[in-house]
C-alpha cells in the first residue's frame, strides 16, 4: 500500500496564510494499479503530486460561499461571499487586482426609512448571503446569482450592474442552469416551490411543487437530460420534467432493490376497521379486555422531558404538604425558589445538554426512514438533503448517456443514484463523509468516469473519494476555517475550494 505524496509549496505565490503543513493522505491503494489512463486524475490516487498554488483573499475578511468557473474557456472564476459580495477573477492571476467588483448592496428599508444613521454601501451585488452562482453552460459571459429574494443576471464584459434583476418574493437557496439550447434557470425558494425561470426573457415561466419543506438544493440532469433534480429539508430526492406539469416524476428511493419489504398500508385498510366501531373508536369488548389487563398491559416507552418530571415532584410535594400538620405545611409552604434555580433555566439547560448530545451522536449508523404508507414520499436521507450534482465527464465521445447522479445530507452520507430510475446506483451506492450538519447549500463537486471522484467539503479540510468504492484517497487541510464550497476543473487538473476568513485556494496536480 502506497501514500499519495502532496507537495506544497508557499513562498511568494500564497499571500493567504494556511496551515500547509498539515496536508495528509490516506491508503490510495496497490502500487500494482495502473492509473496512467486517468490522466491528471491518477494523482489523486498517489500517482503523482497534489500542489498547492495559490491562496488569495478576494473578498477580505468576508466568507466565501459559492465558487464558479465558467466551462467555456475555463479562465474566469466567479465567488460569492458572506455579505452578498462578488468577484470576478481570473484563472491565472488569482493574485492579481479582480476583473470585476460587485459591492454588497443596502439592506431593504421598512416603510421608507433606515432605524440606522450609519450610511450603508450601495454596490450592485446582493443584500445577504450568496446562495446560488452559475455559469450558462458553454458559455464565459453570462452569470446568474442568487440571493435574498433577488436572481441576477450578469454580463463578464461589462460587471457593473446586473443585466436583470428578477425579484421571486421568497428566499432563494439554491439555483442551477440548464445544460441545453434553452437558456433555463432553476430557483430552489423558501415557500416550497421551485421556480423555472426563461433567461431569455427574464421572467419565471413554471412553478415545482411537491417538497413538504424547504429546498435548498437544485441540479440538471446531463446535456442530453432534460430534467431536474431537487432535494429539501424534508430528506427527499425528486425528479422534475418542467415539460410535464408541476409535479415531481418520483422520489429516489434507497430501498429501491431490497427483497421481501413488507407491503405499504392504505387508508383503506380491511383489517384495522374490524377493530373499531362505525365512529372510529374502539368498541365495548375492546375496552374491556384492556381493563381486564390492567396494570399487566405494558405500555409503550415514553420519553420524559424535565418540564414533565418537575410537575410530578411539584404534585408530590404539595401532596405530601396537605397531609403534615399546621406548622410542617406552612414549612413546606415557604418560598424557596431563591435557592432552586427556576424551571426555564433548568428546561434550558436541559435542551442545550440534548442538542450537545445529539450532535457528538454518530449519524452514520441512521438509515432514512423507510415508507409505511403508499401515499408517503421516499426519504433519500435522513435529515435534510445539502447538495445533489452530476458528475463530469472527460471525454465527449463517452459511448451511451451517462445517467448518475451524486447527494449528501446532514446524516454525512453520499449516496449514488441511478437519474433515470431513482434507485441506488452500484454495489457500494453509499459511503460515509464527515459534511456539515446544518441545513443549508453545501456546494460539493463530482467528476464521473474514469475519474471517478467526489471533492467534499469536511469542516477545515477538502477531502477526496472514489466514487465507485467510497474509499477516502486523500484528505487536504489548508484552510483555516470552515470550508464551504468546492469547484473542480474537467480532467480533475485543478481544484478550488473556499470558505470562512475568505480564503480562495487552488490545488494542481503533477
Amino acid at each position: 500500500l502506497v501514500f499519495a505524496s502532496l507537495l506544497v509549496k508557499g513562498g511568494s505565490s500564497c499571500a493567504y496564510p494556511c496551515r500547509c503543513s498539515l496536508i495528509s493522505c490516506g491508503v490510495v491503494g496497490m502500487s500494482t494499479v495502473d492509473n496512467s489512463h486517468l490522466g491528471a486524475g491518477a494523482a489523486w490516487r498517489g500517482d503523482g503530486q497534489v500542489s498547492l498554488t495559490v491562496s488569495c483573499r478576494p473578498h477580505g475578511g468576508a466568507a466565501i460561499t459559492k465558487v464558479a468557473v465558467e466551462s467555456r474557456r475555463q479562465r474566469l472564476i466567479a465567488t460569492g461571499a458572506e455579505d452578498g459580495g462578488l468577484r470576478l477573477l481570473e484563472l491565472r492571476s488569482l493574485l492579481g487586482k479582480p476583473r470585476a467588483v460587485m459591492d454588497p448592496c443596502a439592506q431593504e428599508e421598512v416603510g421608507g426609512s433606515s432605524s440606522s444613521s450609519v450610511p450603508k454601501p450601495n454596490g450592485s451585488g446582493h443584500a445577504g448571503r450568496v446562495q446560488a452562482l452559475a455559469w450558462l453552460p458553454d458559455d464565459d459571459r453570462l452569470l446568474v446569482s442568487g440571493g435574498g429574494s433577488l436572481l441576477k443576471i450578469w454580463d463578464a464584459s461589462a460587471p457593473e450592474k446586473p443585466v436583470l434583476d428578477l425579484h421571486l418574493h421568497s428566499m432563494v437557496h439554491g439555483a442551477a442552469v440548464t445544460n441545453s439550447s434553452v437558456q433555463l434557470a432553476a430557483v430552489a425558494l423558501e415557500d416550497c416551490t421551485l421556480r423555472v425561470v426563461d433567461l431569455r426573457i427574464g421572467r419565471a415561466v413554471n412553478t415545482m411543487q411537491g417538497h413538504t419543506r424547504t429546498p435548498i438544493c437544485v441540479a440538471w440532469g446531463g446535456s442530453m437530460d432534460k430534467k431536474l433534480f431537487s432535494g429539501g429539508r424534508d430528506g427527499t430526492l425528486r425528479a422534475w420534467d418542467p415539460r410535464m406539469g408541476a409535479r415531481s416524476l418520483w422520489c429516489f428511493d434507497p430501498y429501491a432493490h431490497e427483497k421481501g419489504q413488507p407491503a405499504l398500508k392504505t387508508f383503506d385498510d380491511e383489517s384495522e376497521p374490524t377493530q373499531r366501531n362505525a365512529f372510529g373508536k374502539r368498541t365495548r369488548e375492546e375496552l374491556e379486555s384492556l381493563m381486564a389487563l390492567g396494570s399487566n398491559n405494558v405500555q409503550p416507552f415514553r420519553l420524559r422531558t424535565a418540564r414533565s418530571v418537575f410537575r410530578s415532584a411539584t404534585s408530590n410535594c404539595s401532596a405530601k404538604a396537605g397531609n403534615t400538620s399546621t406548622g410542617a405545611s406552612k414549612m413546606v409552604s415557604d418560598p424557596v425558589s431563591s435557592e432552586m434555580p427556576c424551571l426555564a433555566e433548568i428546561s434550558k439547560a436541559f435542551r442545550e445538554e440534548s442538542s450537545a448530545e445529539q450532535l457528538e451522536r454518530p449519524r452514520h449508523f441512521l438509515d432514512p426512514p423507510r415508507r409505511q404508507y403508499q401515499h408517503e414520499a421516499s426519504s433519500a436521507h435522513r435529515g435534510a438533503v445539502t447538495a445533489v450534482v452530476a458528475p463530469l465527464r472527460s471525454s465527449l465521445d463517452a459511448k451511451g448517456p451517462y445517467n448518475v447522479l451524486l447527494s449528501c445530507g446532514v446524516d454525512g452520507k453520499i449516496r449514488k443514484w441511478d437519474a433515470e430510475r431513482g434507485v441506488p446506483l452500484g454495489k457500494r451506492s453509499a459511503f460515509d463523509v464527515e459534511s456539515s450538519m446544518l441545513e443549508r447549500s453545501l456546494q460539493i463537486a463530482a467528476h464521473g468516469s474514469p475519474q471517478d471522484l467526489c471533492f467534499v467539503p469536511e469542516k477545515s479540510a477538502v477531502t477526496a473519494y472514489c466514487t465507485r468504492s467510497g474509499e477516502l484517497l486523500c484528505r487536504l487541510e489548508a484552510h483555516t476555517s470552515m470550508v464551504h464550497c468546492v469547484e473542480v476543473l474537467p480532467g480533475c487538473s485543478q481544484v478550488l475550494s473556499a470558505g470562512g476568513g475568505g480564503g480562495l485556494i487552488s490545488l494542481e496536480t503533477r
